[in-house]
């Protein structure tokens, strides 16, 4: 695929992330398409949250290796929709030793920045939180430790109607199984109102969660405590109180796992990861619809000579669905941005594209707007130099109006023959102690670069 038409600007402005966030239904405020990059000097640069504020404004929540304190530090930006331009950045560091794992953009246009103080790699990773306003400042900071080991991972986390929070991911004594599923309650203040652990006696992640319309939350991710083979994709539904409400594997001989959960109108559920199980390729992209009750109501699986995966899947302004990844298929050299619409009763393929930049690219967020076009979140050059945060902000199906850089994919999206099981996890109060500490936020200046006008 020619690179002709990349516009090589180098701007200096602000950067972008995404990634996990609970898309909001976004107006649309232009008909301009574009796509640019949000860099640094070096090349860790990445995507967890995104959503749009009253106005229009894009927020914008991920990670940097550029600026900052940590390696990586959290990263704020604020991005005008219609241009793609930066309004503003910061830079939230936790300490040399700190990391970045998560995070997820407030109603105010703030955020909270989830992640770990590595202070032994084996034995002792410290879980944090911070949150900051909409101007980058630190508004509170809070972190997960105690005498001895422990390690505590925090990967995905949404704000309630109430202006507090609920966080979920993994932890464990040392770097070997048993190792917990983790939720975690915050008041607004960073108060702590309850944890617990999800266990089966082996390894088992929350990766995503989402509250629910009765007032609980869903959590997805995976799971070898239980399941058809190695890893299993896991979803758990939980009361307001962190009590099992019913849970579900669903796999194959080998490892799959969800890496995102969104709950649409009717109550269930759409599930987004990828299944080593499913297809030939041993990696490729998943997507499962279930009810309200946990049941299967349907899946589907990228075609078996195309590898890849989900960031993230969304509900549309008519009630499809849009899901957002990275593909490798034969004649490729790297994998791409992939984003596609299905129907949400059947999964049956609305539309489908890529989106190839000049080294591996994955798109880990997605925000539907009205007419039928989205703004999409994800990396330039994942894994390789350069890499640089990547939004798109789409046409209709996912269009550009001129720019050789999306192309039209025709995968087959099949079904076949999946595990379902009921989780056997067991939940135990957390015993951790949530302490204040000390963060840091610091201006950024990240290079922009217009990749499509």
């Amino acid at each position: 695929m020619s690179l002709a038409r990349l516009c090589l600007t180098a701007l200096v402005g602000g950067c972008l992330l995404a990634g996990s966030g609970r898309a909001q239904l976004a107006p649309v405020t232009s008909t301009r398409t574009w796509a640019r990059t949000y860099g640094g000097p070096v090349a860790q640069q990445g995507l967890y949250d995104l959503r749009q504020l009253p106005g229009g404004t894009l927020a914008v929540a991920g990670f940097t290796g550029s600026f900052g304190t940590s390696s990586p530090s959290g990263w704020l930006m604020h991005v005008e929709q219609p241009t793609g331009d930066v309004l503003l950045e910061r830079a939230i560091g936790v300490g040399a030793s700190g990391v970045t794992d998560g995070a997820a953009v407030a109603a105010d246009g703030g955020a909270l920045f989830l992640g770990r103080i590595i202070v032994d790699l084996f034995v002792k990773h410290d879980g944090w939180l911070v949150r900051t306003d909409p101007e980058g400042a630190v508004v509170w900071a809070r972190r997960f430790t105690q005498p001895g080991t422990g390690r505590h991972f925090l990967f995905d986390a949404v704000e309630l109607a109430d202006g507090s929070w609920v966080a979920a991911g993994a932890t464990g004594l040392l770097d070997h199984p048993p190792q917990a599923a983790w939720v975690v309650r915050l008041t607004a203040a960073g108060d702590l109102l309850w944890q617990y652990e999800y266990g089966g006696g082996l390894s088992d992640t929350a990766r995503a969660i989402t509250p629910t319309s009765d007032g609980g939350f869903a959590v997805a991710g995976w799971t070898n405590s239980a399941g058809a083979g190695l890893d299993d994709a896991w979803v758990m539904k939980i009361d307001a109180g962190g009590g099992v409400v019913w849970q579900r594997t669903f796999g194959g001989l080998d490892s799959d796992q969800a890496e995102h959960i969104v709950e649409l109108p009717d109550g269930g559920f759409a599930v987004a990861g990828s299944s080593n199980s499913l297809t030939s390729t041993g990696h490729a992209p998943w997507v499962l619809r279930l009810d309200a009750g946990g049941g299967l109501l349907w899946h589907r699986v990228v075609g078996s000579d195309v590898w890849g995966d989900l960031g993230a899947v969304e509900l549309t302004a008519d009630g499809q669905l849009v899901v957002v990844g990275r593909v490798g298929e034969p004649g490729f050299p790297t994998n791409d941005l992939w984003c596609a619409q299905l129907e949400a009763d059947t999964g049956a393929t609305r539309w489908q594209r890529a989106y190839e930049g000049d080294s591996g690219d994955f798109g880990s967020a997605v925000l539907p707007l009205s007419g039928d076009s989205v703004v999409l979140g994800g990396t330039w050059g994942w894994g390789f130099e350069d890499e640089s945060v990547w939004l798109l902000r789409t046409g209709r199906k996912g269009g550009f109006s001129d720019c050789d850089i999306v192309r039209p994919t025709s995968f087959e999206l099949s079904s076949p023959p999946v595990t379902v099981g009921h989780g056997p996890l067991v939940r135990s109060p957390g015993t951790t102690p949530l302490l204040p500490f000390a963060a840091t936020s610091e201006p950024s200046h990240a290079t922009v670069t217009a990749i499509c006008r």
